[in-house]
């Protein structure tokens, strides 16, 4: 594990009872039950948790029904890491440990991309996402039994359980925050996409940056039956990296989306030993992806800053305070800030 420099300093606390979260400007999740808590029966657990890094899926069965959904359970991230990885691209330093947290935090980051689809009605742009869950210390607990193999009467630590490993990667800054999972529909077709399906990947992918999504984690395994799942390392706008960004990592970050979807296509393609010619990949992905769009789209095709969050605001006074005061700090205050 890195070794960030640390801080007894607490991240804000989750509010109770239960809001949409994140509690920033934007859209955000509202709670899948009105306490946020339910009774969950893990099933077994699908994906590759050696391979994904954000979050480990399981299928359940929630407060006895009958439908089985997948969960998805997020691990913490240290505010130090995302500051460097995600942050990283910003010419601005933002004004708190806890505003990177809300806007890079791969669990906030899935919870505004889901709450902008229901805020414009276009859930069908992805796999579903019903709201979040915070688990209980004894689903934590329970949970943390079965990913281990533990079978004895002793409690579990969740910070160092089983063979000794920090399970979600909690640091002293979490300590007082439940886990927190989103429902989503279970996705059962065997196959990520079919070629028939590419025109309507690529309709999606530039409906979503119409909506002010950029996804920046397009791969085979983020695609079932031809709709993303993984929103885990997206910006919704607005948000600091597409407001405070240079040129140069503007341009990288808008390729990068329709480049990895052509990606995608050309490697599942070779896997599954496509017939080319049966095959058609749109002359706009391919110029998209190549940074050579044209029109107002411009290069790399939709921007999503062009999207109007505002109309979503109630106050629109406070969100430009907000977003002009309150989100960034001062060049002296950032520098106390991190030397502390």
């Amino acid at each position: 594990m890195v070794d960030y420099p640390d801080s007894a300093d607490l991240l804000e606390p989750l509010p109770d009872p239960p809001e949409p979260l994140p509690l920033v400007i934007g859209p955000k999740l509202a709670p899948f039950t009105p306490m946020a808590h339910a009774d969950i029966e893990f099933i077994k657990e699908l994906g590759n948790p050696e391979q994904d890094l954000d979050s480990r899926v399981w299928e359940v069965k929630i407060d006895g029904a009958e439908t089985h959904y997948a969960l998805k359970i997020f691990y913490f991230n240290h505010y130090g890491y995302l500051s460097q990885s995600s942050g990283g691209y910003m010419s601005r330093r933002l004004a708190s440990r806890q505003r990177y947290i809300d806007f890079f935090d791969p669990f906030n980051c899935e919870c505004r991309v889901y709450g902008r689809l229901k805020q414009e009605e276009r859930e069908d742009l992805a796999v579903r996402a019903h709201g979040y869950l915070l688990l209980t210390p004894e689903q934590e607990d329970e949970l943390c039994r079965m990913i281990e193999g533990i079978d004895y009467d002793e409690p579990v630590d969740p910070d160092k359980n089983g063979n000794g490993t920090n399970t979600w990667g909690r640091w002293e800054q979490h300590h007082h925050l439940p886990l927190r999972a989103i429902v989503k529909d279970l996705a059962t077709h065997p196959d990520p996409f079919k070629p028939a399906q590419i025109t309507d990947m690529w309709k999606d992918l530039e409906e979503l940056h119409g909506l002010g999504i950029l996804v920046r984690d397009i791969t085979v395994f983020n695609y079932y039956n031809a709709k993303l799942i993984d929103f885990s390392r997206a910006w919704t706008w607005p948000h600091p990296s597409l407001d405070a960004i240079t040129s140069y990592h503007l341009k990288d970050q808008l390729q990068r989306d329709p480049g990895g979807l052509e990606d995608v296509i050309v490697e599942w393609g070779i896997d599954m030993r496509w017939n080319w010619d049966e095959v058609e990949i749109s002359q706009d992905l391919q110029d998209c992806a190549s940074g050579k769009g044209e029109g107002e789209r411009g290069p790399f095709g939709v921007d999503p800053r062009l999207y109007d969050w505002r109309k979503w605001e109630e106050d629109l006074v406070a969100a430009d305070e907000f977003m002009e005061h309150e989100l960034y700090a001062e060049v002296e205050e950032a520098e106390d800030e991190w030397q502390s």
